[in-house]
């Protein structure tokens, strides 16, 4: 008997065409970002704006203002304390504080810094830092799948599992009692759970559960804080790519740590047995709620784990409702949800908050949804609210389920609604195993151990900013 040995993987989806994917930030988050070492930064000349406070009774600040009130020029008085030109696009520009005895220049290196502080009639410098509004948005996604309509005070019943690049564990945005979020940390964690050098797990641990009510960032389908999490690591800081078999390890370490929920916002193009058989046992036997992202080709191939009939695939739309262009679209797809433009936390090492496009984006939303209807509905089964989201969804393109948006976009309140109201269903007691017949055979096939030609090296492009761009509010 001949054995082969095929390895298969599972990618990181987290936007665009082939999987691609921009991170992209955003002015609606960025006032929450605030990066310690660009608070003064104000050009890529590293011009900084400082205050200048002078002794009181100051002749030279008193002559200075009153030039400036004759001439209506500062630019007019640079030369003589060496004062840099404002960065190109600043609308604030240097400015008088005459009640404080204070002036606001621009200096462009530390000599000029020096000579001020030397100056005799110069009481302080100090940078002109940045103050933010400590506000709180609520992503359009979570408006769109009417989550705020229903209410999350019984959360505390229900745990997602995240299988994904992580969790960054003390974000102020997330939940970090260990009470209510926990991790794995055996053998196969591609790092420590509690940390995500990539981002992807922390933007959808977000989309799922961001905490409201606390005056900054986002809000989560679930936002009281009180959802458990389970986080399971399977992308390294790279973000590009997991084995199959270590996704199915996954899996069942989600049922072990007693998740009612698994979100998996990854996948890839083969299909696996294993991969399959474990996802009708976890769903059938075990009576977990699989989601994932259906995938960002944008086009009718199927991709797993979503592609399994018992996984629910999850399209991405944009805020229009209108599919997005890479969003994958087969007879596998169950259901739509926001996928465009979702902002969400990330790690506050690279961004604190990051705007991201994917059916990575989408599939949280589902399975936020999902612990969110079923916490009110506790009698009911995984395939009931698998049904009730389906059943309840608001229809999209063409009249029915569609290929393109399935049974259409997710909605929380008619979720709730439907479950309410609902008769009794002659729901089977349990989904199908098997793919439908005109499944492609070769979906079947060894895999190869290597990776297609057209699957990225790296899941975020090389125009991924390093910093904050400068002309954030």
């Amino acid at each position: 008997m001949k054995f082969m040995m095929h390895r298969s993987c599972v990618l990181l989806l987290l936007a665009g065409i082939a999987g691609m994917g921009k991170a992209e930030v955003s002015s609606q988050e960025a006032s929450y970002n605030i990066p310690q070492e660009f608070d003064a930064v104000t050009s890529e000349e590293e011009a900084h704006r400082y205050i200048v406070t002078y002794k009181k009774g100051s002749n030279e600040y008193n002559r200075r203002l009153q030039d400036a009130q004759s001439t209506h020029s500062h630019r007019d008085l640079r030369s003589k304390l060496f004062l840099s030109s404002p960065p190109a696009g600043d609308s604030t520009g240097p400015m008088f504080l005459p009640k404080e005895n204070a002036e606001v220049v621009y200096l462009g290196s530390e000599y000029e810094v020096m000579a001020l502080n030397e100056n005799e009639e110069v009481e302080s410098v100090e940078l002109d830092t940045k103050r933010y509004l400590m506000a709180e948005i609520t992503p359009y996604g979570i408006t769109s799948v009417k989550a705020l309509s229903v209410s999350d005070s019984d959360v505390s019943n229900r745990k997602v599992c995240i299988i994904d690049s992580g969790y960054d564990l003390g974000h102020p945005d997330l939940a970090s009692d260990p009470s209510i979020v926990t991790g794995y940390s055996g053998s196969l964690t591609a790092g420590p759970w509690s940390s995500d050098g990539y981002g992807h797990g922390t933007h959808v641990a977000g989309t799922i559960a961001a905490i409201g009510s606390n005056g900054q960032g986002v809000v989560g389908v679930n936002r009281n804080g009180q959802l458990k999490l389970h986080i399971v690591r399977v992308f390294g800081d790279n973000g590009v790519w997991a084995w199959t078999s270590t996704l199915v390890a996954a899996m069942d370490e989600c049922v072990d740590a007693g998740a009612n929920v698994v979100n998996m916002s990854l996948g890839g193009p083969n299909y696996s047995s294993l991969e399959a058989a474990a996802a009708d046992r976890i769903t059938n036997v075990e009576g977990v709620l699989l989601v994932a992202a259906a995938g960002n080709g944008g086009n009718g191939s199927y991709f797993y784990p979503a592609s399994y009939p018992n996984v629910m695939s999850v399209a991405a739309v944009d805020s229009s409702n209108n599919k997005a262009g890479f969003s994958q679209y087969n007879d596998q797809v169950d259901i739509a949800a926001p996928g465009v433009g979702t902002i969400s936390t990330y790690p506050r090492t690279i961004y604190e908050y990051a705007t991201l496009d994917g059916t990575s984006m989408a599939s949280p939303h589902v399975a936020g949804v999902a612990a969110l209807v079923w916490s009110i509905n506790l009698s009911k089964t995984n395939l009931e609210i698998r049904n009730a989201l389906e059943q309840s969804a608001q229809d999209l393109g063409a009249t029915g389920r569609d290929d393109l948006y399935g049974h259409g976009l997710v909605l929380a309140d008619a979720a709730n609604n439907y479950l309410a109201n609902e008769i009794p269903s002659q729901l089977p007691s349990q989904l199908p195993s098997q793919l439908p017949s005109d499944v492609p055979s070769q979906s079947k096939v060894p895999v190869p151990s290597q990776l297609p030609s057209d699957v990225p090296s790296q899941e975020l492009p090389s125009d991924v900013p390093s910093q904050l761009p400068s002309d954030v509010p």
